[in-house]
């Protein structure tokens, strides 16, 4: 048997079918306003046997929280009906679908056009960013933990199987932890032990929510990008992460979700057997992922869930040969239901070309784009 169909059981007793996990992206198929809509339908029902484990792109917890134009929100019950059916689309073939819940904070450029304030850790004049970032209050931190609390309820209510916390992608979580964002001296930041103080009351919220309110199974997990290096300073190192590390798989969560292939051996030795860990091998086919379970409990790929949407099926039926790897025509690029935001997005020379072979088919109209 293919060691990718081999079942895992998180902490928390929920059992994936296999070791297969469809990387959170961000697919633009969401209204201006972060409302679901049949674009991200299309996209993630066709991605229903896909992988064992689906998680969505980052949602915004916050209406200050968003990074992404037509990106899907969770800040406030109107968003639940459009990821209700969400859910039931990607489940309905037996996968696990996780929310990815997220704040943008300096870099919510969304929020800043459509609100006109961002807020973050501190007030630092960031060379990248076009507008001033208002520092959080204590009370403005406990705010956002809180707001996170309240859309793990709307998370569970719209029948996910749980949430992915992302702590990644110099998103706030990740603010806060870098020296390079957090200048505070209170609670929130000083030492690297209080840099880490943010993402701990935020899972020790979601934690609480998910024991009041969803099944045992609920699954909780976190996603961090190893290390932060800029031009002219460190936010911080893979041993300041590998600390970070060692206190996430102390919360008895389900899984440690990384963004890139490096350091896994040392990551894996850190965890040591305590949660999960899901590892990134960058797959570009069946046995790069095969490969990643060397240090990873599971593989995350996202390049070969948009080439081929029946990865982990064709697997399964022991069809591995018949696994695209590159999209050869302008039939198979209709056939994978990128709403077509995402396909200007990804064919934007600024934008994440995440597709290594054949993007020229997506030049050719996948739909009207009216």
């Amino acid at each position: 048997m293919n060691s990718l169909n081999e079942l895992i059981r998180f902490n928390n007793g929920a059992v994936i079918p296999n070791r297969i996990v469809m990387a959170p992206m961000t697919s633009k198929g969401a209204s201006w306003d972060g409302i679901v809509e049949q674009d991200d339908f299309n996209f993630f029902g066709r991605r229903s046997e896909t992988a064992g484990l689906v998680i969505t792109g980052a949602t915004s917890v916050s209406k200050l929280g968003e990074k992404f134009s037509y990106q899907m929100s969770i800040y406030d019950d109107r968003f639940i009906p459009g990821l209700t059916e969400l859910a039931r689309l990607i489940k309905r073939n037996g996968s696990k679908v996780l929310a990815q819940i997220y704040h943008s904070g300096a870099n919510s450029r969304v929020s800043y056009e459509k609100h006109g304030m961002v807020v973050g850790p501190s007030a630092i004049d960031f060379p990248h960013l076009p507008y001033e970032v208002t520092e959080l209050t204590d009370e403005g931190v406990w705010e956002i933990i809180h707001d996170f609390g309240e859309s793990t309820k709307r998370v569970i209510k719209a029948g996910f199987d749980g949430v992915e916390i992302h702590g990644a992608y110099s998103h706030l979580l990740q603010q806060f932890f870098s020296s390079y964002s957090n200048k505070r001296n209170d609670y929130w930041g000083g030492t690297l032990q209080k840099r880490m103080n943010f993402a701990l009351e935020v899972i020790k919220l979601v934690q609480e929510v998910a024991k009041e309110y969803a099944k045992d199974d609920f699954i909780i997990g976190y996603r961090l990008t190893q290390e932060e290096i800029h031009e002219h300073a460190v936010g911080y190192d893979i041993h300041d992460t590998l600390q970070f590390i060692d206190r996430l798989a102390d919360t008895h969560m389900d899984y440690i979700h990384v963004t890139s292939a490096d350091y896994g051996k040392e990551i894996k030795e850190v965890i040591n057997g305590r949660t999960a860990f899901i590892f990134v091998p960058h797959v570009f086919n069946v046995q790069d992922a095969i490969d990643g379970l060397q240090y990873g409990d599971m593989i995350s790929m996202s390049r070969q869930a948009l080439i081929e949407p029946d990865f982990a099926k064709k697997i399964k039926e022991g069809k591995e040969e018949d696994v695209a790897t590159e999209i050869t025509s302008s039939e198979m690029a209709k056939s994978l239901a990128f709403p077509p935001k995402m396909v200007d997005w990804l064919l934007d020379p600024k934008g994440k070309n995440l597709v290594p072979k054949g993007m020229d088919y997506l030049k050719e109209p996948v739909s009207d784009r009216s």
